[in-house]
Parts: structure tokens; sequence; C-alpha cells
């Protein structure tokens, strides 16, 4: 059984148990499933659903961070009398990446302010963005090869399924 549907099982459980309905009870219902299904996954051995739920939490957060402080940017500039924009076109090579993931980095990185993807590549092969704040075309290179890792970990990829790391 997938685990998400597993742990909204157990919140439902968790919530019947009560005998009153409440989003509050439901939520504490499935932390508290979440919590069950941590800890099974440990003893035996492996961390998938938690490690991709802290990957969703982690991706969630970096883009939030992002998109506030792309928007403080692109305010700031507009209140100039002479903004500083340095536009770019960048290639990101998404290879290892499923369409899916392929389509959430490129809305990731059209919802954030300054930033647009143009085109996708050849046989989903690469995306092509640009920014309005591209001093360095290999740092913005780099900031977006974070989500493409960003992405990978949410969806449960480069997580290892034994307790050593």
């Amino acid at each position: 059984m997938n685990h998400l549907a597993l742990n909204l099982l157990l919140a439902i459980v968790w919530v019947l148990l009560q005998a009153e309905f409440s989003l509050g009870r439901l939520v504490m219902g499935f932390l508290v499933g979440f919590g069950a299904i941590a800890l099974t996954e440990r003893a035996f051995g492996r961390r998938l659903y938690a490690g991709a739920a802290a990957g969703v939490l982690a991706l969630a957060w970096s883009f939030v961070r992002e998109l506030v402080l792309s928007s403080l940017t692109l305010a700031r500039d507009i209140l100039r009398p002479r903004p500083v924009f340095h536009p770019a076109f960048v290639r990101l090579d998404v290879r290892d990446l499923s369409p899916a993931q392929t389509i959430l980095l490129a809305c990731l990185v059209t919802l954030t302010p300054g930033t647009l993807t143009v085109d996708v590549g050849l046989d989903e092969q690469a995306l092509y963005i640009h920014s309005l704040y591209t001093r360095d075309p290999a740092e913005l290179g780099s900031r977006l090869r974070r989500f493409v890792h960003l992405i990978q970990r949410a969806a449960g990829r480069g997580l290892s399924s034994s307790p050593e790391e």
C-alpha cells in the first residue's frame, strides 16, 4: 500500500477513535500516523517515506525563500530610476528528471519573479531559462541544480534504503 494512503487511513482511524471530527484531530492523526510509519520504516531499515516527506518540506521552503528574495529584488529594481538588470539565457540539463519532475521544475522557475522557462529542449533533455539577474550563468546554473536535487529528493530518488546514512 502506498505510504501516503496508509498515513491518510491512519489519520481517519484516529479521528474515528476520537469520536469527534475536527480538522485539528485529523491533522493530529496524520502526524501520529506519520510518526508510526517513520518508526516502522526505520525498524525495517528503510527511510523512503520520511525522507521524501522531508524532501517535500525542503523543496517548499527553498521555493518560498527564493520567491520572497526574488520578489524583493524585482520590486527594488522596479522602484529604482535606473534598474540594474543583467539578462541572460541559461541552458539547464534535466536528463536525470522524469517528465513530471521537469514540468514541476519549469513551473517553479516560471513562478519565481525575474526568471522564465522559455523552452524545453529536444527529447526533454534541457530547459532554456531566461533570467533578469545573471551576472554569472554558472552561479544561476548551480542554484537551479539545487532545485533539481530537491525535486529528486522529494520524489524519493537519491534516498538511501539503509539506515547507515
